[in-house]
C-alpha cells in the first residue's frame, strides 16, 4: 500500500473564491484523513494583478493558474488548486490532475430583470439595457438570444460585480452559479438559473481540480479517496472538446456533459465574435469514453463550420499582435 503523506501544502491563488475552495478541498481531506496537516500557499496570478484589461487583451494562456502551477514544479507546493475551466488544455509535462471532487452547479445566472428562470429575466430587460460579462462566450449568446441590448466588460470578484450592479453601472450580469454557491451571501430571489442545454457553459465549469507532479503516488492515492467518478468524467470529456478547438479566453465555447447510468449526454457550442453564427451539437456515449466523447462533438461541429470561425479568430489574433 502507497502511504499517505503527513501533511501537504496547497498552492491557490489569493482570491476570496479560491480561498474558500481550499476551505473545501481540506474540508474533504480531513473527513478522510483527519491528522493531515494543510498548509494553504497563496499566489498571485496576471489575471489577478491586471484587473483593468479583458481576458483578451491580456493574451496568453494560464492566465489564472500557471503562476500557481509553477509553485508545484518547483517544489514549493504539493499540490494546485484550480477552478477547473480556467486550466490550459495542456498541462505541464510533468503534471497531471490527480483530483475531482464533487462538481458545484455548471450553470450560468442572471442577476438582474425580472422572472424565475434566466430566461424569463434576459427577456424581460428592455432594448438598450446594460449587461455585465467578462466572457466572450457569454458575450456571443447574449447576441445571440438579445441583440438589442448592450454588452459591456464586467471584471471583477463576485463582492465587485454585485456592487457594480448595486450601483447601476450595470442593468444585469451574468456569473457563474457555482461561485454564487460557494461564497454565498446572495439572495437567490436575486438570481435566475439559465438552461445549459442552450446557454452552454463553459468547459469544466463548477469543478475544482488538483494538480500535482504525476510521479507523486503518495498524492494520488490519497486524492483518489475524495475523487468523484462522475465529475472527473465530465471534465475530461469537457475539456478534450475545448482541447480539440483550441480553447481559450479568446475562443466563444461552451461544452456540457451530464453524467447518467455509465454514459455521458454532451452538448457543445462554438460561435463567431463577429457575426450571429452559433454552432451546437450534442452526442452520447459511455462514460468510459469520456475524452473521445468530446473529441468528437468538436470534430462534428468543425466540419459544420467551426473550421472557418477558428480560422478567422486567428486571423484577428495575427493582426492584433
Amino acid at each position: 500500500m502507497t502511504p499517505i503523506p503527513d501533511g501537504i501544502v496547497i498552492a491557490s491563488r489569493g482570491s476570496k473564491l479560491a480561498l474558500k475552495q481550499t476551505e473545501i478541498l481540506s474540508g474533504l481531506l480531513r473527513a478522510v484523513e483527519p491528522a493531515l496537516r494543510i498548509e494553504v500557499l497563496t499566489v498571485s496570478t496576471r489575471g489577478d494583478d491586471d484587473k483593468d484589461r479583458s481576458f483578451a487583451d491580456i493574451g496568453g494562456k494560464g492566465i489564472f493558474t500557471s503562476e500557481v502551477e509553477r509553485e508545484v514544479l518547483a517544489g514549493n507546493a504539493d499540490v494546485a488548486l484550480h477552478s477547473a475551466k480556467d486550466l490550459t488544455a495542456e498541462l505541464a509535462p510533468e503534471c497531471a490532475l490527480i483530483c475531482t471532487p464533487e462538481r458545484a452547479d455548471v450553470r450560468d445566472v442572471i442577476v438582474g430583470g425580472e422572472g424565475v428562470s434566466g430566461e424569463e429575466r434576459l427577456g424581460s430587460l428592455p432594448p438598450g439595457a446594460r449587461v455585465g460579462t467578462s466572457s466572450i462566450r457569454r458575450r456571443v449568446l447574449l447576441t445571440e438570444l438579445r441583440p438589442d441590448l448592450e454588452v459591456v466588460e464586467f471584471r471583477g470578484n463576485l463582492d465587485t460585480r454585485l456592487r457594480k450592479l448595486a450601483d447601476d453601472e450595470v442593468d444585469a450580469a451574468i456569473l457563474a452559479a457555482a461561485g454564487i454557491e460557494r461564497l454565498g451571501g446572495v439572495d437567490a430571489a436575486m438570481f435566475g438559473p439559465l438552461d445549459p442545454l442552450r446557454w452552454v457553459s463553459a468547459p469544466a465549469q463548477g469543478a475544482l481540480a488538483v494538480e500535482a507532479r504525476a510521479e507523486r503516488d503518495d498524492l494520488i492515492a490519497l486524492f483518489m479517496r475524495i475523487g468523484d467518478g462522475a465529475a472527473a468524467a465530465e471534465v475530461a470529456c469537457e475539456r478534450a472538446f475545448s482541447r480539440r478547438l483550441e480553447g481559450g479566453c479568446t475562443v466563444p465555447l461552451g461544452c456540457h456533459a451530464r453524467a447518467s447510468d455509465g454514459g455521458l449526454v454532451v452538448t457543445g457550442l462554438l460561435g463567431s465574435p463577429h457575426t450571429d453564427e452559433v454552432l451546437r451539437d450534442r452526442i452520447s456515449g459511455p462514460a468510459s469514453g469520456a475524452e473521445g466523447l468530446g473529441t468528437e462533438l468538436a470534430e462534428a461541429i468543425l466540419a459544420a463550420g467551426g473550421d472557418d470561425i477558428l480560422e478567422d479568430l486567428k486571423t484577428d489574433a495575427i493582426e492584433q499582435a
